[in-house]
């Protein structure tokens, strides 16, 4: 079983068998997605994969592909040859993470005809800030099960938090802050277009000051249509503010539906 479960993943017999004579072929802007490959490999058969322009293991960035979505990708694993192809970065990595669940640990990968795009566009955690080695743990499993916002609370070292975005944003995790009034000066170390408010009511000095850093606050709230005004805005007032993608919720106990984000 594929998990998430994918858009449409119609069942196949069959097996490809990784050996170390197998050459992985890149195509496009594929060679960070083919490293990660690789190195998974690596990690569990001991085959150092090489790389050959006809390769019987293809990724291949084809921007062309726009109609999976921002984060969507084909994967097909035959008893010959296994191609991966996404139009972009984020597909790309997501269909890695298929592929490492397909992959048994004695190099046999099932067959599989997988083409897949997330059905919300945030899909998060959240946590305390832990400790370095933890939070990076975190973001791996994160990163196997195709999440891509990781929200902290921070009350750390700058120094950490900064490493953590960075590491977040190499697996492909967006870190979002929940800030206050009080925290607002930690926003540089945050790139995220979003920052989080909790539940803390949006006021014009709070908003302003936001705005002017370039950032749009979300906050929580519990899915009442009655709450919820056109296309996902706040029915408060708060033009800027927008409802938040609760659906798929992991973290602590939120599993209320929402309405996605406007990017």
């Amino acid at each position: 079983m594929i998990v998430p479960m994918p858009t449409s993943a119609p069942r196949r017999t069959g097996s490809f068998v990784l050996t170390e004579d197998v050459t992985v072929r890149v195509t496009g802007q594929a060679r960070t997605a083919a490293a990660m490959l690789r190195e998974h490999v690596f990690r569990e058969t001991g085959y150092l994969l090489a790389e050959s322009p006809d390769g019987m293991l293809m990724v291949s960035h084809d921007p062309a592909m726009r109609g999976l979505g921002p984060e969507g990708y084909a994967l097909l694993v035959s008893n010959d040859a296994i191609m991966l192809r996404a139009g972009t970065q984020a597909g790309l990595r997501h269909g890695v993470q298929t592929f490492r669940q397909l992959m048994t640990r004695d190099g046999t990968v099932r067959a599989a005809d997988v083409r897949d795009s997330p059905a919300f566009a945030w899909r998060g955690v959240s946590s305390a800030l832990l400790p370095p080695a933890e939070m990076r743990r975190a973001i791996d499993r994160m990163a196997a099960y195709k999440l891509n916002v990781l929200h902290v609370f921070p009350d750390g070292d700058p120094d950490a938090l900064r490493d953590l975005v960075e590491y977040g944003r190499d697996h492909g995790i967006t870190v979002v802050p929940e800030l206050g009034p009080a925290t607002v000066e930690l926003l540089e170390l945050f790139p995220s277009r979003w920052v989080h408010i909790g539940t803390a009511k949006l006021t014009t000095k709070f908003a302003g000051l936001l705005e002017r850093h370039g950032k749009l606050p979300v906050r929580w709230h519990d899915g009442d249509a009655a709450v919820l005004g056109p296309h996902g805005k706040l029915a408060e007032g708060d033009d800027v503010l927008r409802a938040i993608a609760t659906a798929g919720w992991v973290g602590e106990l939120r599993t209320a539906s929402a309405v996605a984000p406007a990017w």
